[in-house]
């Protein structure tokens, strides 16, 4: 049995989990291989990050220079690459070991040689308004600053989104009702999103948004994407 097959057949009643319609997480790792579940759109590894690892992603985030890093990859490879496009530091290693940890998961989960890696020190939201993204799947963990948005499925009418908003706000255009409150994933949280082109789930991507940030509260932000 390859790595692959046994992440996806593995199944402990011991898992903390909670779930939504759409969404389930869980204080254990092994609660991301559910995005294989043909009703699960997401899921959310609730976790505590190394003090070693928040001490580096802080330092970092205080550096404010941090140029988007973008590598396409073997996860085994990225280390390398990573070493050179991040500043050295003594907790280095304990990020780049984060960093590594998740690649290798989302490789190995999806069954791919390669991974697409993003790493950025955000200023502004990247994408502030509620969107799908054209992949088939995406990682993404917030190191520092406020984690990832996202609409659960039951409450979006998808016609309102990108022009069907008719340039108004995502909280006016009817994209969601006024009485709910968006989910969010808190700092150090990995999270998977299945995207509009999942096979059998075409058009059914998750819809999320980067939340605020700011010169005075950047967020340092992982993704990883299906290649």
């Amino acid at each position: 049995m390859t790595a692959q097959q046994t992440l996806f057949n593995i199944t402990d009643d011991s898992l903390n989990t909670h779930r939504d319609t759409h969404a389930i997480s869980g204080q254990e790792p092994l609660i991301l291989t559910e995005i294989y579940q043909p009703e699960v759109h997401l899921t959310c590894w609730q976790r505590k990050q190394e003090a070693a690892c928040l001490d580096y992603a802080q330092w970092l985030t205080e550096r404010g220079r941090l140029l988007p890093v973008r590598l396409i990859a073997k996860p085994d490879e990225l280390l390398k690459q990573l070493k050179q496009d991040l500043p050295d530091h003594p907790s280095r290693d304990a990020f780049l070991s984060d960093v590594i940890l998740l690649a290798d998961m989302f490789a190995c989960l999806f069954g791919m040689e390669e991974v697409g890696l993003r790493l950025s020190l955000l200023k502004q939201a990247m994408c502030p308004r509620f969107h799908v993204d054209r992949i088939g799947a995406r990682m993404v963990c917030t190191y520092t600053g406020e984690g990832t948005q996202w609409l659960a499925d039951e409450w979006v009418d998808r016609s309102k989104l990108g022009h069907g908003s008719n340039g108004l706000p995502d909280h006016q255009s009817g994209l969601y009702p006024g009485h709910v409150a968006p989910l969010q994933a808190s700092t150090g949280d990995v999270i998977i999103m299945k995207g509009d082109t999942w096979p059998e789930h075409e058009g059914r991507g998750v819809v999320h948004r980067s939340p605020e940030c700011s010169e005075k509260t950047p967020r340092l932000f992982l993704s990883l994407d299906v290649m």
